[in-house]
């Protein structure tokens, strides 16, 4: 004896099965994890507050946002890990090097008063 399917739309559809639906644009699920711009900008960041060492509080500031755009690029497991992995070495490296130069400054001006 055979078995009818259980599907309503099966014979609505005039016995055909029916078909998933595709909506027109809409984005894959992990469409956000698959790019690595996160990765990207902490490298840049990085790499922009080691060479502008000079000016430690625009290499603070930049410095701070590279490595907490790393560290939420690896966190995510977005795309770009080794990106994101130098982007963290660069950013704290130009954190700490903005650091010094910063307390040096202040050393300084502390010496001369």
């Amino acid at each position: 004896m055979e078995q009818e399917p259980r599907n309503e739309n099966y014979w609505a559809n005039g016995g055909t099965p029916h078909q998933p639906v595709v909506i027109v644009g809409e984005q894959d699920p992990d469409a956000d994890r698959k790019n690595n711009s996160l990765s990207v900008l902490s490298l840049v960041f990085g790499i922009l507050s080691l060479a502008l060492f000079l000016v430690p509080w625009i290499a603070f500031i930049l410095g701070l946002v590279g490595l907490i755009t790393g560290i939420i690029s690896l966190v995510q497991h977005r795309a770009g890990h080794g990106a994101a992995v130098g982007g963290v070495i660069t950013s704290a490296l130009g954190l700490l090097i903005s650091f010094i130069i910063l307390l040096l400054f202040i050393l300084a001006i502390i010496m001369t008063v």
